[in-house]
């Protein structure tokens, strides 16, 4: 679908010959965003925890969201929750970017409306998924590739994990597959939702690279417009949300003359000289603040869209609740 490399992750594909465990204290379905954060702060000496990944080649259902998200942070909102969830995330990504080259940009966001300038950050969010994934590795966390979940049914006291090679036994679950959740788990109660970024051609000369993140409302919504460093170069990118309604979950949808025409185009003018290089989408959880829901006791299904930028909040609190 793309040429991204920053933001698309190396194949990380194992011999489809390993060979699951029978048992572990807690199953992770999904290694992405929630998945991985969660093993990092859970993995310990003495818990076995596996965590199973289906990545099938080109993604083609585009559920793995965060390959395709802007990686855009930031940690001033008046809701508390959304506060504490992007500041200790924002603290990690600063701890960990000395060690890890996360492609970060500092930046703020421009609010027009209100003419506020928040502090904020842009990363790669597969390389912070990759980051997070390495060290819960070395923490002892075992991750198996290539195999895809299909079922958890009670089994005694705990769950058995069905999956495409085998099952697991576990005393604890989590599902954490982003929109891939409702597949598994009938239960879960987020709604899906389809987003788009359009990665335009426009040049970005040295007096537009301090650009900051510009939110620019339109008619009930708003796009916004920011600087992501994409293959080592910077590029403009343009998300919008309710300008236009599109919930096309087969495809991208082509509709960047539609965001000019309706109002884009005359607070940011410049945007006309634009075509559009490539378009971004994914299918997320419309909701942003997490959303839990627990069918059965020691069963978890996980999800919060725009999770990277709460990852680290995330993890966290889902790896207290199984590891209690």
């Amino acid at each position: 679908m793309t040429d991204l490399p920053t933001d698309l992750p190396a194949d990380t594909t194992t011999d489809p010959l390993v060979t699951l465990p029978a048992e572990a204290d807690v199953v992770i379905c999904g290694a992405g965003p929630v998945g991985a954060a969660t093993a990092y702060y859970l993995a310990r000496p003495g818990l076995r925890v596996v965590v199973l990944n289906y990545d099938p080649p080109g993604d083609p259902a585009n559920l793995a969201t965060y390959r395709y998200s802007g990686g855009s942070l930031r940690w001033t909102w008046p809701d508390p929750v959304k506060r504490e969830m992007t500041t200790e995330t924002e603290k990690f990504i600063r701890g960990a970017a000395p060690q890890v080259d996360l492609a970060m940009l500092q930046n703020t966001y421009h609010l027009l409306h209100t003419g506020e300038l928040i502090p904020a950050l842009n990363v790669s969010a597969t390389r912070l998924v990759e980051l997070l994934r390495d060290q819960a590795e070395e923490r002892g966390a075992q991750f198996i590739d290539a195999v895809a979940v299909t079922g958890v049914r009670p089994d005694g006291s705990g769950h058995m994990v069905e999956t495409t090679r085998g099952t697991v036994r576990a005393g604890r679950v989590l599902g954490a597959m982003g929109a891939a959740n409702a597949s598994v788990f009938p239960q879960s109660s987020a709604a899906p939702e389809k987003r788009q970024l359009f990665v335009l051609d426009l040049p970005v000369p040295p007096e537009r690279e301090q650009m900051p993140h510009t939110i620019v409302p339109v008619g009930d919504g708003f796009g916004y417009v920011f600087l992501k460093l994409i293959d080592d170069r910077l590029r403009v990118l343009v998300g919008q949300e309710d300008i236009v309604e599109d919930d096309d979950t087969s495809g991208p949808v082509d509709h960047w003359s539609t965001i000019l025409d309706r109002g884009l185009g005359a607070t940011l003018p410049w945007l006309r000289e634009a075509r559009v290089d490539e378009i971004l989408w994914g299918v997320d959880t419309a909701q942003k603040t997490l959303v839990v829901d627990e069918p059965a006791t020691g069963l978890l299904i996980a999800n919060c869209g725009s999770a990277i930028r709460s990852a680290a909040w995330l993890g966290r609190t889902l790896a207290e609740r199984l590891g209690a």
